[in-house]
């Protein structure tokens, strides 16, 4: 009898205490998933914007100055053309006798046709050789989106998007969720990062945003109106986007969307496990304790 009392008040006081134990190591191990998940987010946040600043520091000057050389050398080609001589010297061959004399003259001559020869055909030809093409590859945006397409090769589940609502490239337009994320930010401008879960094709997603605001007057040289950004960047995406930004607008966001679903699933299995083993050294207790208390009240002779 008093066996059945003591198991009615301790087994009610176990399963409580592994019911409390199980919420708390499951509620943790959902949190430290979650941490993971934004973890891997940041890193992949920090990775793009270094590719950025590489795209910016690097690939950009380094077209610059290559078409600056480029103009340096023309320039030089152009002097020494203009240097050389374009008739002959009536003076030159005047100590020569007279028939040395016409043959100099005329071998003069077909020196200066020939020199005309060369200058019409190389004539346009040094302008050819500056890149006056628009080169998107320079772009930080465009580059890192391009980096990030081949991660997505293997890793198809994450996402990363220069999400805009008036963007140049058609392919960096926000859809109506990224609009939401990106009026937010608008909305509070001295939000510099927000982070929530949406349900994908594939699963809940976790999702890392922060704003994209013109904060470099370069950036409207190509922003600001159609007639002054390059001519080759309107021959490639037109004039109708992209255009009418100001300085300190907040004009996008950069979203990186990682799924949970797989740290979620260890955590889940960690749990499980953690609950097994609970379970058993509760068990255990339970046995132990009903064979210490048998003991303990059994008649003595």
């Amino acid at each position: 009898m008093k066996l059945l009392k003591f198991n009615l008040i301790f087994i009610p006081f176990l399963a409580l205490c592994l019911g409390l134990v199980g919420y708390t190591a499951r509620t943790m191990l959902l949190n430290d998933a979650r941490q993971h998940v934004i973890q891997n987010a940041r890193i992949i946040m920090e990775t793009m914007l270094s590719s950025r600043t590489y795209t910016t520091k690097q690939v950009a000057p380094m077209l610059e100055q290559n078409n600056f050389k480029l103009q340096t050398a023309i320039e030089q080609f152009r002097k020494t053309i203009d240097q050389m001589p374009k008739t002959v010297d009536p003076n030159a061959g005047k100590d020569l006798r007279g028939s040395e004399k016409k043959g100099f003259i005329l071998g003069m001559q077909r020196a200066l046709e020939m020199q005309q020869q060369f200058l019409d055909s190389v004539k346009g030809k040094p302008e050819e050789l500056i890149d006056t093409e628009f080169h998107p590859q320079s772009v930080p945006a465009f580059a890192a989106t391009e980096i990030f397409g081949y991660l997505r090769e293997k890793f198809p589940d994450y996402f990363y998007k220069e999400a805009t609502l008036n963007p140049t490239n058609p392919r960096d337009r926000a859809t109506d969720w990224e609009s939401d994320v990106v009026n937010q930010f608008r909305g509070s401008p001295a939000l510099a990062e927000f982070i929530s879960t949406r349900e994908s094709p594939t699963g809940t997603a976790l999702f890392l945003a922060r704003p994209i605001k013109i904060n470099n007057v370069s950036c409207l040289e190509c922003h600001s109106t159609p007639d002054k950004a390059p001519a080759e960047m309107i021959k490639l995406y037109g004039g109708d986007n992209g255009f009418g930004w100001h300085l300190n607008d907040i004009i996008g966001a950069q979203i990186v969307s990682v799924p949970v679903s797989v740290p979620v699933h260890f955590a889940e299995d960690a749990f499980r496990v953690i609950i097994g083993w609970l379970a058993g050294a509760f068990g255990g207790i339970l046995i132990i304790a009903n064979i210490a208390v048998a003991l303990v009240t059994r008649k003595r002779p």
